[in-house]
């Protein structure tokens, strides 16, 4: 994958959408990709559960975009379904080895690139209902909820445009 070439900003959507709101990532990554408008700079990714490997992809290249957005689901006992932004260093410790990306700590490559590379590092969450422990695909009703309102954000940090022929998502 080399989307991020060339572009300023890269959005990953982290998470498994067999394991129910760890999906919110990718139905934002489908939205934006289905029913928007992405400006020429900006690359929108569903990375599923592959961003741990996107990352050391960007961490090498020699190429880079200047900002990154992670977009994750978490469980930091907020109320389920609100969005809010993360500061990569106060990261909750359960998340430090995990962050949805599963092993690796993520979260040191994040480190890695915001310290030496020089990119901005965005990490956007909603808060889960909650995660089953076993396979069971979509979205609890806050958590769907929460996806046009991260498009929306989107939007107004970096260009994503929701396109006039598109549905509204409720």
């Amino acid at each position: 994958m080399s989307d991020w070439h060339g572009k300023r900003s890269c959005i990953l959507a982290c998470g498994n959408v067999l394991f129910g709101d760890d999906g919110f990532g990718p139905a934002v990554a489908r939205s934006c990709i289905r029913d928007c408008t992405i400006p020429a700079d900006v690359c929108v990714y569903d990375a599923g559960t592959s961003v741990r490997n996107i990352l050391f992809d960007i961490l090498l290249s020699e190429e880079r975009p200047s900002h990154i957005v992670i977009i994750d689901a978490m469980d930091v006992g907020r109320e389920p379904g609100e969005l809010f932004s993360l500061d990569l260093d106060a990261m909750p410790g359960k998340k430090t080895d995990d962050f949805s990306m599963h092993q690796i700590p993520t979260s040191n490559l994040l480190r890695e690139l915001r310290d030496l590379c020089g990119v901005t590092i965005t990490i956007l969450a909603c808060q889960v209902a909650h995660i089953p422990t076993g396979v069971s695909p979509g979205l609890s009703r806050p958590v769907s909820e929460a996806v046009p309102r991260a498009v929306e954000l989107l939007a107004r940090e970096h260009g994503v445009r929701r396109s006039p022929h598109a549905a509204v998502t409720r």
